[in-house]
């Protein structure tokens, strides 16, 4: 059937409706590149299950684009309407409605509106939930409790809600191998069991992203494949004149240092006094050493040393067997192991805590003699 067929009222309305429909779609796409009427930074929550009738409705409501229409039909043009994500995404001053759409179809959420920080520390897990500022872009602290064995509220809300969250795990640094397990058995948000212990010093301690369940071997398995990376890093970049034959021995005084300071500038210091004895071959005369065997690595002593305790002969006390003990006693810090390869040169052959966090360190016997009653005045 030809045109000439329709009464020419009907073809001139058709015309008059192609010609409109041309119009609104020049009109609609050029208005969803124009610059959006945000004066602002904001940030827009999608929830999870929302549809694009009621996303366009917020995204109006919010004054972060001028029209409904305009948008929901750039939306089907670029066939996203089965893109969008839900979370919390930050948009930009003057983002027109193409960019708007960008941001909530990128793949993941753009931010997460929380964060859960779970701290393995060996005598407790703490718990930590922050959730993030609009507009500013900063967080705030909402929670902050040891583990109980019960997920609190807040974090039970989040996980109800199904809402997408930011989940790091931190392993501290110097805990064994047991009280990472330990801790690890009755973290939440961990699923499975461990079957063994690693190796004492195998598991690299840091700042872990997780997924929510995560599987304990497998994390395990990652901070082990972790350590084992950043010793062979680290050992294939030693000094030519580095007194330790392998990187067992790098391990064993990287534990040690990492028991000995918490200060990143004593490392190497610390680590010039064990060099320096092993040189003279003298006892390393360590009480870490000597607690570990004590202990076995399982948790913490939580006492002083009693004398008769110096005299116990265990692989570990280091006041009676010379050179290295068998293993490492802890699971040390990339900045440990680093500077078990790198001892700053010095004479040193003696340290004691100063009163102040840190050592004071001496050359001589006398020297180091004085640097104890210093202390002990300090702590009477």
């Amino acid at each position: 059937m030809s045109l000439k067929s329709f009464p020419s009222e009907i073809i001139t309305f058709l015309l008059v409706l192609v010609i409109i429909g041309a119009g609104l779609l020049l009109y609609s796409t050029s208005k969803f590149k124009e610059a959006g009427p945000l004066q602002d930074a904001v940030y827009f929550t999608i929830e999870k299950g929302a549809n694009m009738d009621g996303i366009a409705n917020n995204l109006l409501e919010e004054g972060i684009i001028h029209s409904k229409l305009v948008f929901q039909i750039g939306t089907y043009l670029a066939n996203k309407q089965n893109q969008l994500n839900y979370g919390l995404f930050e948009i930009p001053p003057s983002a027109s409605m193409g960019d708007v759409l960008t941001i909530i179809t990128k793949p993941g959420p753009d931010l997460y509106k929380y964060t859960i920080k779970l701290i393995l520390s060996g005598t407790g897990n703490t718990l930590q939930v922050r959730e993030r500022i609009p507009v500013t872009g900063n967080y705030a602290e909402i929670y902050s409790e040891i583990y109980e064995g019960e997920i609190p509220p807040v974090i039970r809300s989040i996980l109800e809600n199904d809402f997408p969250f930011l989940l790091s795990v931190t392993i501290i640094e110097g805990l064994t191998s047991w009280q990472i397990v330990n801790s690890l058995k009755n973290a939440p948000f961990f699923v499975g069991d461990i079957d063994a212990i690693p190796p004492e010093g195998s598991l690299a301690p840091n700042t872990y992203l997780v997924k929510y369940p995560t599987d304990r071997t497998e994390f395990l398995n990652r901070l082990a494949s972790n350590q084992a990376r950043i010793l062979e890093e680290e050992w294939n970049n030693r000094p030519a004149d580095t007194h330790l034959k392998s990187p067992a021995e790098v391990l064993i005084i990287a534990s040690i240092i990492e028991k000995e300071t918490g200060l990143i500038e004593e490392k190497a210091l610390v680590s010039s006094v064990f060099s320096n004895r092993l040189d003279k071959r003298m006892l390393l005369q360590t009480d870490p050493t000597l607690i570990y065997g004590l202990t076995e690595g399982k948790g913490y002593l939580g006492r002083g040393l009693r004398q008769s305790e110096l005299k116990k002969d265990t692989p570990y006390n280091t006041y009676l067997h010379p050179g290295l003990p068998p293993t490492p006693i802890s699971n040390p810090s990339r900045l440990s192991i680093h500077a078990a390869l790198h001892p700053e040169e010095t004479d040193y052959l003696f340290f004691v805590a100063n009163g102040k966090g840190g050592h004071a360190f001496a050359k001589s016997y006398s020297e180091h003699r004085k640097n104890v009653r210093a202390w002990r005045a300090m702590n009477n």
